[in-house]
């Protein structure tokens, strides 16, 4: 999944942005590992740019919460624990909860998620399982930016991107089972049908119920697979 597609600028990239994706889809594709540390000048030899632009690149990331800083201010590779999951998760209940109240209240366009969905749908007609997760983040990150708060925003998008890239991505090798994933679209289906009625309360109370249910279902899929979360 290139996250960076869902979060890079559309003018052209500067050295930094570019540096940030490449150290991105390697975390995500777990050729850096949770709790790695990232060695600014190591870097910067083997892409051939300036270590401030390394620098620069992990102050993105951290900023995202891909990376974070130690005591000893070294950038390593995020590690969600076990049991970081469950407080996760109670901060992303409340916050997509709010989300959805205030779209329901202020009824601004949502077209573009019920092309998301459309989008996710054929990724399962294709098996397509990175696809399928772009999209369902692509959801949530354009269901955050809908509601017009920045602040909002910017605090889902920290919490979400990595939680999709550290624990669901590593739940699944295939997308075999279909009717599992056809129920994840029938419950953001339900989501953007709770938003346009117009009752904030619903809206809030279906993402909660929706949210709980991942979590759950998270849950059970780490627990069947018998290994930890990364």
């Amino acid at each position: 999944m290139d996250i960076a597609n869902l979060l890079a600028p559309s003018a052209a990239p500067l050295i930094k942005d570019t540096v940030a994706a490449r150290l991105r889809n390697e975390i995500i594709s777990g050729s850096l590992a949770p709790g790695e540390p990232i060695v600014e000048g190591k870097w910067a030899s083997k892409l051939n740019v300036a270590q401030s632009s390394v620098r620069a690149a992990l102050n993105i990331l951290e900023a995202e919460g891909f990376v974070s800083r130690g005591n000893g201010r070294i950038a390593r590779v995020t590690l969600i624990r076990p049991e970081d999951i469950p407080h996760n998760f109670q901060v992303r209940n409340a916050l997509e909860a709010l989300a959805a109240a205030l779209l329901a209240q202020n009824q601004p366009d949502l077209s573009e998620l019920d092309q998301v969905i459309a989008d996710m749908r054929s990724a399962v007609e294709c098996s397509n399982l990175q696809a399928f997760y772009e999209r369902d983040l692509r959801f949530h990150l354009t269901l955050c930016r809908k509601t017009g708060n920045p602040v909002l925003e910017q605090m889902l998008q920290r919490l979400l991107v990595p939680l999709f890239a550290f624990v669901i991505m590593r739940t699944h090798d295939t997308m075999d089972e279909h009717e599992r994933w056809l129920g994840s679209i029938a419950k953001h289906e339900r989501i953007l049908e709770a938003i346009r009625s117009g009752d904030p309360r619903r809206a809030a109370a279906e993402v909660g119920e929706v949210v709980d249910f991942f979590y759950v279902d998270i849950n059970g899929l780490i627990t069947k697979r018998g290994k930890g979360l990364l």
